[in-house]
């Protein structure tokens, strides 16, 4: 009886065993020209470059890996400076390649159809990108040349055409393919907003295989940042239109640099320059001198300034207007950055960027520079 007990354990063990090496990768191979040198396995996304492992190169270019990967993805040996990228799950297979093969043309995947179907993928990609490339080459060459306009817009309609071309052969490879890998890295050449709810579809389809796919949270984090983009731009646009020569200012209220609230409607009756600035925006602070002049020149008629910061920092804000003597009393800001809630209501998207209100709350001027806001001073002032 204890005889056969110690058979059941030995094949306990050895199917143990088994298991235990099929939930490991096993990756080997050889890089010719890479003798003696550091290997390192790295795990990419789109956000970061983790390492996995390390290893060093025979003298023949052989290596070896072994170990187990969280999830499968886009993995890649490092090594002098060069980098080879391939497809890796918990399984067995080989890389072979040459070090001074930048193009990867001689790289060789066995032993698996998965990471052999990325490899053709990654091609793709190479050989559209190298097209590409050839227009944009052409452009500048015929640039160089004094080309024509209409000739040059002719390099521009081939090469927009041979990227409309590679968008729509990304899509049809990733409706064909049945790998959720492949498939989120052709989804990452698509980035044009009339594709962003096929790349959804295609995302939400390869989250019931990969649920906890570092990819996918990704992908989505980033397709959301760039919807939340695409909405600020047109909230900013559309409100940069309401806010026209010949309209009511809207009012608003934000803290002095002393935590008091000051609201623009507690200057009317005034001539004022609401002037959007930054103690980090160059061209602000270039111009800050004409505004200072005009302010001396006309504050004695009913003019004033009320200048709100996109600064960040408090003390910051406060040197900046120390240091250009920005002598006016009025000064606002909720240091949310581009966030601020009255550059939001302006439709503010750069910087510098004024507004000049009559005494009745009207704008009567936008965006007057130099000698240009004293000529309007002075045709409102006298």
């Amino acid at each position: 009886m204890k005889k056969y007990l110690f058979l059941l354990f030995i094949i306990g063990f050895s199917l143990s065993a088994c298991n235990e090496e099929k939930d490991m990768y096993q990756l080997s191979g050889q890089i010719e020209g890479l003798n003696n040198e550091e290997l390192i396995l790295q795990f990419i996304t789109f956000n970061q470059i983790t390492d996995i492992d390390t290893t060093t190169s025979g003298e023949n270019g052989s290596y070896s890996f072994k170990g187990k990967v969280k999830e499968p993805g886009f993995y890649r040996i490092s090594g002098n400076g060069k980098y080879w990228m391939i497809r890796m799950d918990n399984e067995k297979m080989k890389m072979n390649a040459k070090f001074d093969d930048d193009l990867l043309e001689e790289m060789e995947i066995i032993g698996s159809e998965k990471a052999i179907y990325f490899q053709e993928v990654i091609r793709f990609f190479i050989d559209k990108q190298n097209e590409l490339a050839v227009y944009g080459q052409e452009f500048q060459n015929k640039q160089m040349a004094g080309a024509s306009m209409e000739e040059l817009k002719g390099i521009e309609n081939s090469y927009l055409a041979a990227e409309a071309s590679m968008k729509e052969e990304l899509k049809e490879k990733a409706k064909l393919t049945d790998d959720p890998i492949a498939g989120i890295y052709l989804l990452s050449g698509i980035n044009s907003a009339e594709d962003i709810e096929f790349v959804k579809g295609k995302l939400n389809d390869y989250s019931i295989i990969m649920p906890n796919s570092t990819y996918i949270v990704e992908m989505r984090e980033k397709i959301k940042a760039n919807e939340d983009a695409i909405a600020q731009q047109a909230a900013m646009e559309a409100a940069s239109k309401k806010i026209d020569i010949g309209t009511i200012a809207p009012d608003f209220t934000q803290k002095t640099p002393q935590g008091a609230d000051l609201s623009l409607s507690s200057l009317q009756g005034q001539v004022v320059l609401l002037d959007f600035w930054a103690s980090w925006c160059k061209p602000c602070r270039l111009e800050n001198p004409a505004i200072v002049a005009a302010y001396n020149k006309y504050k004695s008629k009913g003019f004033t300034v009320l200048s709100v910061s996109l600064d960040k920092e408090r003390n910051a804000w406060m040197n900046a207007i120390a240091q250009d003597g920005l002598i006016w009393p009025n000064h606002a800001s909720d240091l949310q950055f581009w966030n601020n809630a009255a550059a939001r209501e302006y439709g503010v998207s750069s910087i510098p960027a004024a507004f000049l209100i009559d005494e009745n709350g009207v704008i009567i001027g936008r965006d007057l520079r130099g000698n240009a806001l004293e000529e309007k001073l002075a045709e409102v002032l006298g």
